[in-house]
């Protein structure tokens, strides 16, 4: 459906992406064009009706699981590249009971040692994460420096005990761990390889050597907190761990927890991160077509002053700054009428730059509270109105 619609989401011409440099986890492949996906091995790429073609390194899974989002519950296995669902366990008194309590960290998931940095909550890298993320990344290679994956794939260890309730893969290859620690926390990993069996009702203890770093640049971790809710306008768009995230950092004991806050890559003052930006009746925070994530106006994990703008359908598909004197998204309401945002390649890895000149066009226009009229052009003239195809988002 998404494939059938997105003629009316940007106009037609050469595909431009753009990501954030430092944040792409690693170099794997699939094509989509229409509504078949085929893993060919070569860099990922998006191509729509137009045949303009946009690239990312974005992680394989993690980009199935955005483009499959309307039957993620039903096709997760399917959308997983492989990596499907172990088998269900008979259900254990570790999962049904869990005790109450606060969920405790005593081991980094990674040797201290080999993190390069380690990237707070709300990295955008569009199309798999055109809104901001909900888990943080432990960087134990760097692709900006040329370093591989492979050569420094190292030891994956639980950092808190729990009791697995899913596993997404198997022994030897690329899966996703959740634990259930409490009756309210639970924890997950992904980009780990499995060195032995683990199915939901296993135990595991801090600690316990788990496997190794996967076919990445950096491992995921995440959190989920039932007794935490964000501030996100429309749930339904969202799964669980979204809705209920929290900042993992905070969870683990001291000294390890400030060791680990000295290697966040950020200018500050938030070391944990931020996934919520929506605001009633402004501009800032995700904007869908249908249910797929279509943009998302938020901010930088390295600069937190500055405004990001994630663009995940269409031909142009990114990261992207706005233009000195532009509005913040958060100052942008159904008052402000039609807003062009001039968008400049976004990079935050510190010391490099972008190229000079803007990267593409933006035109927005908030047609009431949950609606956006949005429509990006190419850079190569300053658009003077909306086409008609030009999209309506919504919350």
């Amino acid at each position: 459906m998404v494939d059938a619609i997105l003629g009316e989401f940007l106009q037609s011409g050469p595909g431009i992406h753009v990501g954030t440099c430092n944040e792409q986890l690693r170099p794997c492949g699939f094509r989509a064009t229409g509504a078949k996906v085929e893993d060919d091995g070569r860099l990922p790429t998006y191509q729509d009706k137009f045949s303009t073609e946009v690239t990312s390194r974005e992680p394989r899974l993690d980009m199935l699981r955005r483009l499959c989002l309307p039957m993620m519950v039903a096709l997760v296995a399917s959308c997983g590249s492989g990596r499907s669902p172990s088998p269900t366990a008979p259900s254990s008194s570790g999962i049904d009971s869990a005790p109450a309590g606060t969920l405790t960290f005593r081991t980094s998931p990674i040797d201290p040692a080999a993190i390069r940095w380690i990237t707070p909550l709300g990295n955008l890298n569009p199309p798999g994460h055109t809104t901001p993320t909900d888990h943080i990344y432990f960087y134990f290679a760097n692709p900006d420096a040329g370093e591989s994956f492979a050569a420094r794939r190292t030891d994956f260890f639980a950092p808190g005990d729990g009791t697995v309730t899913t596993v997404f893969g198997g022994v030897g290859q690329e899966t996703k761990l959740f634990i259930r620690q409490t009756s309210t926390f639970t924890y997950y990993l992904d980009h780990l390889i499995l060195s032995a069996p683990l199915t939901r009702g296993s135990t595991v203890t801090a600690g316990q050597r788990l496997g190794t770093t996967g076919d990445a640049y950096a491992i995921d971790l995440g959190v989920r907190n039932e007794g935490l809710t964000l501030n996100l306008l429309v749930p339904r768009h969202y799964p669980a761990d979204t809705i209920h995230t929290d900042a993992p950092l905070k969870y683990f004991d001291e000294p390890l927890r400030s060791e680990l806050y000295a290697r966040v890559r950020t200018l500050g003052p938030n070391l944990d991160g931020r996934i919520d930006f929506d605001v009633a009746g402004r501009l800032s925070g995700n904007w869908f077509l249908g249910d797929t994530a279509a943009a998302s106006f938020a901010y930088d994990t390295y600069d937190q002053s500055r405004v990001f703008i994630s663009l995940g359908l269409g031909s142009v598909v990114g990261v992207f700054t706005i233009a000195p004197g532009d509005p913040p998204p958060v100052d942008v309401s159904k008052e402000s009428g039609r807003i062009l945002y001039r968008l400049d390649r976004a990079v935050n890895v510190p010391g490099r730059f972008p190229p000079p000149g803007p990267a593409a066009f933006l035109l927005v226009e908030m047609v009431d509270d949950s609606h956006l009229k949005l429509q990006a052009f190419a850079a190569t003239a300053v658009p003077d109105g909306f086409t008609d195809r030009a999209a309506l988002l919504t919350r």
